[in-house]
């Protein structure tokens, strides 16, 4: 108990003395997933382990702890053995541990995850097994979970690195990962390969059938918009959507002319650039916690600009949680099956 209380106590003063570990990444902003990145991280077998060359029979997710994982920053992390207690530090990381069957000890804004994203929601039972670590994230609440293993986010976690490597082991990824990438990647560090692979061959069947059922409407323009805090709209850029839009690894859909490339840059319209726009259909960013958006389409009824879209017109307007901008698996999932279903009934 004394170790434990000298800890907290040399963490909560050395939390003081930093700067505070920084907002979150911006909704729409730089908290973008770039489909096909690569974390830069390998794992291998740790020198010591026996089994390692011992168990020819042995599958490849059940290979013999400790292994060694290089993560993203370069560092070689030793996982003694099959982590338990998984606690995640960034908001983004949360949701593919549920995907692969492991339910974290712990996460960054855990609560509003949970109840908030309809991805998540066939696991909001499990909400009381994960401390919210709230927002900016108590490292007190991070030392009474007592986690084996951390997932941390550069940059978000740079300023609390050095007292979270104090509590656990920690592994470092950046968020630009794909949400395939997220999965087998996560996977490597806890042996649920046979998971994840699963759950990928299960995504990607569910891309390719619906990429079928929406080859007729290939000519048809989708758009995903937000309503923005300053009367106008955020169109979530082509990169940030490549399991809508790419060809290869998502459904292909066609963006609307003058449609953004890339988020964050040149996204924001007025009424009248949706208009220059004018998709055949529009997907607006919900929050499942807030009626907000619905309550802007209803007032939008009276709006004669908004009723010239072509959308509009044909009742192609449909509202799409937030989790599907997520950039993890079970927000593809969610997102694939909404948007294919919405297209198409």
């Amino acid at each position: 108990m004394k170790k434990v209380m000298a800890l907290l106590f040399a963490l909560t003063l050395t939390f003081g003395l930093m700067a505070g570990c920084g907002e979150k990444e911006a909704e729409n902003g730089s908290n973008s997933s770039a489909a096909g990145s690569s974390p830069a991280a390998s794992v291998s077998p740790a020198a010591s382990s026996p089994a390692a060359s011992s168990s020819p029979s042995a599958s490849p997710e059940a290979a013999a702890f400790p292994r060694t994982y290089k993560d993203v920053l370069g560092n070689d992390v030793v996982i003694k053995e099959k982590p338990k207690r998984v606690a995640v530090a960034f908001f983004h990381f949360l949701e593919p541990w549920f995907a692969i069957g492991v339910t974290p000890v712990a996460g960054d804004s855990s609560n509003t995850l949970l109840e908030g994203f309809l991805s998540l929601q066939p696991y909001a039972k499990d909400k009381a097994l994960v401390m919210d670590l709230g927002s900016p994230m108590s490292l007190e609440r991070l030392l009474e979970v007592k986690p084996d293993l951390i997932i941390s986010a550069t940059p978000y976690n740079d300023k609390i690195h050095e007292q979270l490597l104090q509590i656990a082991p920690v592994v470092v990824f950046k968020n630009e990962m794909d949400w395939k990438t997220r999965l087998v990647e996560f996977s490597k560090l806890v042996g649920e390969e046979k998971a994840a692979n699963a759950k990928v061959a299960e995504i990607e069947k569910l891309i390719a059938t619906s990429k079928e059922k929406l080859s007729a409407y290939k000519d048809k323009s989708v758009a995903f918009l937000s309503f923005n805090n300053k009367g106008g709209y955020t169109a979530y850029g082509i990169d940030r959507n490549a399991a809508f839009y790419d060809p290869n690894l998502g459904l292909g859909l066609t963006p609307p002319q003058n449609y953004p490339p890339v988020h964050g840059k040149d996204n924001l319209f007025t009424l009248e650039g949706v208009v220059g726009m004018n998709p055949d259909y529009i997907f607006i960013w919900d929050d499942a916690t807030s009626n907000s958006e619905e309550t802007n389409l209803v007032e939008l009824k009276n709006n004669a600009i908004w009723n010239t879209l072509t959308a509009v017109k044909n009742n192609h307007v449909f509202i799409l949680d937030r989790s599907a901008f997520s950039g993890g698996p079970l927000g593809v999932e969610y997102g694939v099956k909404t948007v294919t279903e919405n297209m198409t009934k």
